[in-house]
């Protein structure tokens, strides 16, 4: 780290200004190798292959209800050559294991990893854009564009409308999307990588495409049904709007008794066993095909989904089948 002072000061300080409206003290502070990034504070520059990159701080990242956790290796800031906002993720190894429902298994972050996610996605709007550059210590720094829009979860978590409502008039165009998601998952698993990470706060609904966009490849766990019986939590999630755990249902589920009382385990999922599979016992207007698919991921199947082309042909199959908005519909 050194400090900047003089002419390429102020020059640094007037840009920061321009471009983000802060004002920014002298001495400015440069950062050149970002190993120690629990030290690398607001305010200061982060200089990769002679571009400089201004932080405005850490990234929160909310959990599902829970206080936003900081993210202290991952950077809000802008791009002092283009002007661009970016996220600037630098390099984090850990390890350790998740769950796959009573397997645990080793996981561990690996920049190079979405490095090569990254350089093979460019151009691909299904996924996060950006760049990886090499600091004087050698970490893989990721340099990400800024996406202006909502997780998949936060968009599901604000309507105010009731399942069946959302069944009849968003589901459909919702799944539509995220098919495509799923092809581009399955893309990534034909060139021997894999997303490691999934879950639906993990889509980012872009504001001014609509595009649904998968963010954050760090994580590896490198066998494809990690990947795939996360993304069963994600259709699960879309076509429950919402988790339906089956204790909560059973608890305060608006269900009748019957109903409840008919719930078994084999229609909860194979391997995250406190999610409900078998949506059509409670929402009985959903389609056998559509909870054919869920039901392929549950403790109760006899043919599970073991590829992800099996879900995403699947998937493609069913949307057609499914009811629409009568407001998207052409007029006569």
């Amino acid at each position: 780290m050194f400090k900047l002072e003089g002419l390429e000061s102020s020059r640094i300080i007037s840009r920061v200004r321009e471009i983000s409206g802060i004002v920014a003290k002298p001495p400015i502070e440069v950062v050149t190798d970002t190993t120690q990034f629990t030290r690398i504070y607001q305010h200061q520059i982060i200089r990769l292959e002679g571009r400089d990159f201004f932080v405005r701080g850490d990234v929160y990242e909310p959990r599902f209800g829970m206080q936003d956790q900081p993210k202290f290796w991952v950077k809000r800031g802008y791009d002092l050559n283009s002007g661009k906002m970016v996220i600037i993720k630098l390099e984090f190894n850990e390890e350790f294991t998740s769950n796959l429902g009573t397997v645990q298994v080793p996981c561990f972050r690996s920049p190079k990893k979405e490095a090569d996610v990254i350089a093979l996605v460019k151009g691909d709007s299904r996924f996060m854009q950006g760049e990886t550059l090499r600091d004087d210590a050698g970490n893989y720094v990721r340099v990400i564009d800024f996406i202006h829009g909502t997780t998949l979860y936060g968009k599901l978590y604000d309507m105010t409308i009731d399942h069946e409502e959302y069944y009849y008039t968003e589901l459909s165009s919702i799944l539509k999307k995220l098919a495509g998601s799923f092809e581009a998952i399955q893309m990534l698993h034909e060139h021997n990588l894999y997303h490691g990470d999934i879950r639906n706060d993990h889509i980012l609904i872009d504001e001014e495409t609509g595009e649904y966009r998968w963010i954050d490849f760090d994580l590896c766990q490198n066998f494809e049904a990690f990947d795939v019986y996360r993304l069963g939590n994600v259709l699960q999630f879309v076509v429950g709007k919402g988790l339906n755990p089956l204790g909560q249902i059973r608890r305060y589920g608006d269900f009748p008794a019957d109903v409840i009382a008919s719930l078994q385990p084999a229609d909860c999922g194979a391997y995250y066993t406190y999610r409900l599979m078998n949506l059509r016992k409670i929402y009985p207007y959903i389609s056998e095909g559509l909870n054919d698919i869920l039901m392929r991921f549950s403790a109760g199947s006899e043919k599970r989904i073991r590829m992800l082309s099996e879900l995403a042909w699947d998937l493609y199959e069913i949307i057609p089948t499914l009811p629409t908005d009568p407001l998207d519909q052409p007029l006569a």
